[in-house]
């Protein structure tokens, strides 16, 4: 998860930190006044970090079952354990997913410079 958190930093900390910005701003109307800034971040982090964009393809009935628990119980989100309990085990199983993927690319890589390996 730190690595996926450093790809979002390196790649769309101007977003996050505008994001950030304005929920911080608008407390009570942040989720009207923000929604563009955070379509902004959300596309930038599709585009630019491979772990985020997956969980999004693989999650998202899981995150949208999250999200909607909170909206129906934002006075008392701890309602929303369970969501939040399921979408930690959609997110970490993409997440070993795609650690395996690349260590199997990693190590035909690394097989393919072997001697007398042809591909």
């Amino acid at each position: 998860m730190d690595q996926t958190l450093d790809e979002v930093n390196k790649h769309c900390s101007d977003h996050v930190q505008a994001y950030a910005a304005c929920v911080e701003n608008n407390e009570k109307t942040w989720k009207v006044d923000c929604a563009d800034l955070r379509k902004a971040l959300t596309k930038c982090t599709d585009d630019n970090v491979t772990l985020m964009k997956l969980v999004r393809l693989n999650c998202q009935s899981t995150i949208d079952r999250y999200t909607s628990c909170l909206n129906k119980n934002s006075e008392k989100p701890e309602t929303c354990m369970d969501s939040l309990r399921d979408l930690y085990e959609c997110t970490e199983g993409v997440g070993q997913t795609l650690e395996k993927m690349n260590r199997l690319k990693n190590k035909h890589h690394d097989d393919a410079k072997k001697p007398g390996v042809v591909e």
